[in-house]
């Protein structure tokens, strides 16, 4: 009799809720009851998968060595020869950043040299040259503190050099203080005033004349800017670039970027003028690197065409 009812009792819904129960129970026991023979389980169900365990990791192996296979403090390495690779390594991978360094500062160069060039125009030939130097030291604290990069009289550099970053922004001159290995750098915002023309953002290519636009005298505010008034009827947005036109200044730097505009104010006292207050495009201190143009040399040419500037050397 109770071997006929077993048929029933498998395949009925007390064996379900028998389960369900048992595996609540089981639920709640502590973890340390459950581990011994839960761990025996497992490896039972593991036992079919080890065939293809291994010979998965044969194929990772072969495929992609495993780490432990560089380790020279394992068995049976050659730890000399792997120590002596990772050294290689290091040393080429400080290689190619120092020529990647080297590339960019040469890359600044061409670029100085260039716009000068172009600036200078087709009748004029400025006998040039560049060294580029890392900025060193920075006046930590000052808006329009000096900057030191290390060119110095053994690279060419003399006082009143202009120096330009990123390329084609004039940031300043090389004062007096030079030594032989470094230079000091007065930024263009701390000198006492710098003559411009006011072009469009558009306007701002080296080959473009600007003798036509409206002239202004940037003087420092002491906070990193300029303020110039403009006396002149045409339209002036916020935006436009201050490109220089002193001929006070080196013949490299006539018709450089130095300032774009920022802020538009009238003046009473005299309805077609106008105050501007002007930044600095790019600023020495915060520059990796700095570009001495070094002039050996200048023969007449149409550059007062090019740049605009009043009373240009002739």
């Amino acid at each position: 009799m109770i071997l006929s009812r077993m048929p029933q009792f498998l395949s009925g819904k007390r064996l379900d809720w028998g389960l369900v129960s048992l595996a609540f129970v089981v639920s709640l026991a502590p973890s340390n009851l459950l581990r011994p023979w839960t761990n025996d389980v497992a490896r039972l169900v593991l036992i079919p998968l080890v065939p293809v365990t291994h010979l998965g990791s044969v194929l990772r192996d072969r495929i992609r060595p495993s780490l432990d296979s560089f380790d020279p403090s394992r068995t049976g390495a050659d730890a000399t020869e792997v120590l002596a690779l990772n050294d290689e390594i290091d040393r080429l991978r400080t290689l190619y950043e120092s020529s990647r360094l080297d590339s960019a500062r040469l890359e600044e160069s061409l670029a100085s040299i260039r716009a000068t060039s172009t600036r200078a125009g087709k009748g004029a030939l400025i006998d040039v040259a560049a060294t580029t130097g890392s900025v060193v030291a920075n006046s930590n604290g000052e808006i329009d503190g000096i900057v030191r990069i290390n060119a110095g009289t053994r690279h060419g550099v003399v006082p009143g050099s202009a120096v330009f970053v990123r390329g084609d922004v004039f940031a300043g001159l090389t004062s007096d203080d030079i030594g032989a290995f470094i230079s000091t750098v007065t930024p263009s915002t701390r000198l006492p005033s710098i003559g411009c023309r006011i072009v469009p953002a558009s306007g701002s290519d080296p080959a473009q004349s600007i003798l036509s636009a409206p002239g202004a005298v940037l003087k420092p505010t002491g906070r990193g800017t300029w303020t110039a008034d403009v006396a002149s009827a045409g339209e002036l947005t916020v935006g436009m670039i201050a490109r220089v036109a002193d001929d006070r200044m080196p013949r490299s730097a006539l018709g450089a970027r130095v300032g774009r505009v920022i802020a538009i104010a009238p003046i009473e006292q005299v309805p077609l003028a106008r105050r501007i207050e002007v930044e600095p495009i790019a600023e020495a201190r915060e520059a990796t690197s700095a570009v001495v143009v070094l002039e050996a040399g200048a023969v007449p040419g149409d550059a007062s065409a090019i740049t605009g500037a009043p009373g240009g050397r002739r």
